[in-house]
């Protein structure tokens, strides 16, 4: 198994961070997500659809990845 970390501010960075971990021929089919409210969940989920990629998510305070949490 192979994971990486992504993370964006808006489905438009979380995309371009995802285009640029897959560019090398990464294909995952699973995403760990963990998501403030605020963010555009919807839009997220058709992103890593349209990628085949299923989802696990939840929500949180705030978003936290690598160790580092952020508001």
């Amino acid at each position: 198994m192979k994971a990486k970390s992504i993370k964006g501010k808006s489905p438009e960075e979380i995309k371009s961070a995802l285009d640029q971990s897959m560019s090398n021929g990464y294909t995952p089919t699973l995403a760990i997500i963990f998501s403030s409210v605020s963010q555009d969940r919807k839009a997220i989920s058709k992103l890593l659809d349209e990628k085949n990629i299923s989802i696990y998510g939840a929500t949180t305070n705030g978003e936290f990845i690598d160790e580092e949490t952020e508001k």
